[in-house]
């Protein structure tokens, strides 16, 4: 096994792309056989033998590129779930040497799946700001960190759950305490029902790149049963996900969970938890299946051109756009209001990478000077070049 692969995914295209639907693989898995007992050696040499066979299908679906990642902690997390990618197995021989229980299996893995599995776990994750209010059993009101008791350090159940859930998968969550002074929460922010601006301002504010936004609610569903001191509480949850560069909703998910506790408050929080961790899989699939998506092909970029463009300058500007710079696939012009220019690109690669393809252009005598620059829009100025 190789402890470390200077690779990265193939994030140009697809992941199926590199992989069959299934893959046969023939491979031996070894247990130990502790106090005779046979058949539990056997379980495990057979699992022995299926994370083998998972571990030859990830060893194919990684290209050399020029990405240092660490492969053999990828490799780990993928295999540590082998039998959810072997779909089916046929053992062909299985014996005993000495104190070693050897199976031999013709295992059918899911290529496509350890594929897209793959491919999320090297892909860049986004920054997540959590913006949900929590109302557990008798309160008598929504707690939130945005409100009037501000920045609170107590990390609230669903934000919590979906750390856990998510961080092993690479995502980043922005610290409510770390934002206390750095960001301004005004009265009319301090609310359970942020609406769509409010939540724009504030993630753009804690630089992140899209926010949970929702409300969670316990109720008391009385005794489980007569008699008997346990309660039943109810969770439910409205979440939606959204993107803080567009304002465009990505995911929305909604569902129920349940936990039986005498305590109403460690049976509330219980039944949160439980919500949280049947939505995370739910929201983590949609946003890196929007996420990836948009790395993989070109995405729609809007340049702001101050500087009273001539209609030969503007034909110029996207004759340079579409014919010199790298990974520009197609340039529209939207608009043109007084002096500014407002242009549609789609675009293979980011802001970043444009900003800095434009750096050095010029469009006849007219200089290109950045101005402003977002995950999704660029504002440029241009001018005669100075004469030195």
């Amino acid at each position: 096994m190789r402890n470390l692969l200077i690779a990265s995914i193939f994030l140009a295209a697809p992941a199926a792309a590199f992989a069959q639907d299934a893959q046969s693989i023939e491979v031996e898995g070894m247990a130990a056989v502790v106090n005779g007992d046979i058949g539990h050696a056997r379980d495990k040499a057979v699992d022995d033998a299926k994370r083998k066979a998972v571990e030859q299908v990830v060893g194919t679906t990684v290209k050399s590129e020029s990405t240092a990642v660490d492969f053999q902690l990828v490799q780990e997390r993928i295999t540590s779930r082998a039998s959810g990618f072997v779909k089916s197995y046929e053992i062909k021989s299985q014996y005993k040497d000495g104190d070693t229980y050897v199976v031999k299996i013709k295992a059918l893995v899911d290529a496509r799946a350890i594929a897209d599995e793959t491919s999320q776990l090297f892909a860049v994750k986004p920054r997540v700001l959590v913006l949900i209010a929590e109302q557990n059993v008798g309160g008598g009101s929504f707690n939130y960190w945005w409100g009037s008791r501000g920045f609170s350090s107590e990390m609230d159940i669903m934000q919590s759950t979906l750390i856990g859930a998510w961080m092993p998968k690479g995502f980043k969550f922005v610290d409510p305490t770390a934002l206390a002074g750095k960001i301004k929460v005004t009265k009319a922010m301090q609310r359970a029902d942020l609406d769509t601006q409010q939540v724009l301002s504030l993630g753009k504010n804690a630089d992140a790149d899209i926010a949970i936004v929702g409300k969670v609610v316990v109720t008391d569903a009385g005794t489980v049963m007569e008699g008997v001191k346990m309660r039943s509480f109810h969770a439910v949850g409205n979440l939606k996900v959204i993107n803080i560069d567009t304002g465009e909703i990505i995911a929305v998910a909604d569902d129920t969970a349940v936990a039986a506790h005498i305590d109403g408050n460690v049976g509330g929080r219980n039944a949160i938890k439980g919500l949280g961790e049947k939505l995370s899989d739910v929201l983590s699939a949609a946003i890196m299946k929007k996420w990836t998506s948009e790395a993989n092909g070109a995405a729609s970029l809007e340049i702001v051109v101050k500087g009273n463009l001539k209609p030969a300058d503007v034909k110029a500007l996207t004759a340079m756009l579409t014919g010199e710079v790298r990974g520009v696939e197609r340039v529209d012009v939207r608009k043109k209001s007084g002096g500014t220019l407002f242009l549609d690109v789609a675009y293979k690669g980011s802001t970043r990478d444009l900003s800095a393809s434009l750096d050095d252009k010029k469009i006849g005598d007219l200089a290109i000077d950045i101005e402003e620059m977002t995950k999704s829009k660029l504002v440029i100025t241009v001018a005669k070049a100075k004469v030195e």
